[in-house]
C-alpha cells in the first residue's frame, strides 16, 4: 500500500526517529499487539466458541496463510491441536 505521499512519509520518518530506542520499541510492541488483537477479534466474530487451542491455531493460520502451502497449514494446524 502506497497512500502515503513522500512529503509526508519523510515526515512520518522525522517523528519516529525522534523518539528514543526505548520508545520506538514501545511504539514496534503497541502496533504488535493492535495487530493480533485485530486478527484475533475478527476471527472470534466469525467463530464465537472457539477453544483458546482452535483460536491459536486460527490465528496462526491467518498470520501465516502466505508462508505455507493449505497443506503444510493443514498439518501444522493438526500438530497444535494434538492430532
Amino acid at each position: 500500500m502506497q497512500d502515503t505521499t513522500p512529503e509526508m512519509y519523510q515526515k512520518q520518518l522525522a517523528i519516529i526517529f525522534s523518539k528514543s530506542e526505548r520508545e520506538r520499541a514501545a511504539m514496534g510492541i503497541d502496533m504488535i499487539d493492535f495487530a493480533y488483537n485485530t486478527v484475533k477479534n475478527s476471527i472470534l466474530s466469525e467463530m464465537p466458541d472457539l477453544s483458546d487451542r482452535a483460536l491459536t491455531v486460527e490465528i496462526f493460520k491467518r498470520f501465516y496463510q502466505n508462508d505455507f502451502s493449505p497443506a503444510q497449514l493443514e498439518e501444522i494446524a493438526a500438530a497444535m491441536m494434538g492430532e
